[in-house]
């Protein structure tokens, strides 16, 4: 269990998914309920093609490395491009990466080495803690260990990233043999999808003379383990997700105020909605009323590692499309689920 002691300001958003190349065009497409699901040459146990949200720029036979690379090339630069970082600076990156075992192994070496060419000539630092393995809740651990860099004084400002895919071939057949797509032979899965997400963070206590503006900030964030998780045979009783919730209402900064939307990392799986269901009746206080949220997997399909970063980016769009209540920043609440058990979520608002 863990929680974050400070708010953190956001200074820099990139994106890159099937939707778009930019942050900005991603969030656009998201809020106008754009899908890019494709058929593939892969096929199912009845000889037709599996669906997948793909990036069509990228050839179809590209590997998981080589995708991944792409996507997180992209949207690094696309976050560091208006970020005004000085040229010699020393940048802290913390990566979150595939679990292993989800599908084809990841070139990791291959894609730090291209991720440092794009950042120069700032100077990125990955250090071997700063790689964080957990899937869809990677995102939100990664988020915890640059708050653990900025607070010990070790950097003055952090790169967190998040990128997956599960569109190459090698992945579509893994999933496939797992019995985990939605396809014509089976009635529940999911859709695979891809992108990446970089976001450039600082102590949002720390003065800034220049630099650019901050978009956004977090106010809080939460970690916890799910006993019954997905990969095991006993029913969810959701405690991790409990827990995380749980201690977002009662953390100072979070002011015990409802959120105005939910948005979830998480597929559209029974295991994961049953999950939800029974966090969300234990935690009411904190929910929008009524209930109003995203999941990820509506529009960009399942994007593992890569889903936290997309949600934080729609989550700053859809709140400035919201008016503030009473005079105040309104927020949203960003969680996912990683299948082996880790959780996380946090609370942000955007700056106006």
């Amino acid at each position: 269990m863990s929680t974050w002691p400070e708010e953190v300001a956001v200074l820099g958003l990139g994106l890159c998914t099937p939707l778009g190349l930019t942050a900005r065009t991603t969030q656009v497409e998201m809020a106008a309920g754009t899908v890019r699901f494709f058929l593939t040459e892969v096929l199912d146990r009845k000889g037709e093609p599996l669906r997948a949200s793909r990036l069509t720029l990228l050839e179809p036979h590209r590997t998981r490395s080589e995708r991944m690379g792409a996507l997180a090339t992209t949207a690094l630069h696309d976050c560091l491009k208006e970020a005004r970082v000085e040229k010699t600076e020393p940048l802290p990156l913390v990566l979150a990466l595939p679990t292993p075992g989800s599908g084809p192994a990841v070139d990791e070496e291959s894609l730090l080495r291209a991720l440092a060419e794009v950042a120069a000539p700032a100077r990125l630092q990955v250090r071997p803690e700063g790689l964080c393995r957990d899937g869809r809740a990677g995102f939100f651990v990664a988020l915890a260990r640059a708050m653990e860099l900025l607070l010990s004084g070790h950097a003055r400002r952090v790169v967190v990233g998040a990128v997956d895919s599960l569109c190459d071939p090698g992945s579509l057949e893994h999933l496939l043999a797992r019995r985990r797509l939605l396809c014509s032979s089976a009635r529940e899965g999911i859709l695979p999808g891809e992108g990446a997400g970089f976001v450039l963070l600082a102590r949002a206590s720390a003065p800034r003379r220049d630099g650019p503006r901050a978009q956004g900030r977090i106010h809080a964030l939460a970690l916890a383990k799910e006993p019954r998780h997905r990969l095991q045979t006993e029913p969810s009783l959701a405690e991790g997700l409990t827990s995380v919730f749980r201690q977002l209402h009662a953390h100072p900064a979070a002011g015990s105020r409802r959120v105005a939307h939910v948005l979830s990392c998480q597929t559209g799986e029974a295991y994961w909605g049953h999950e939800f269901n029974r966090a969300y009746l234990r935690n009411a206080a904190l929910m929008p009323e009524p209930l109003v949220g995203h999941l990820v997997a509506e529009s960009q399909g399942d994007v593992g590692a890569g889903a936290g970063a997309i949600q934080l980016g729609h989550a700053l769009h859809v709140l400035g499309e919201l008016d503030p209540e009473h005079e105040q920043a309104l927020r949203a609440l960003v969680y996912g689920c990683s299948d082996e058990g880790r959780v996380g979520a946090f609370i942000i608002s955007r700056e106006t």
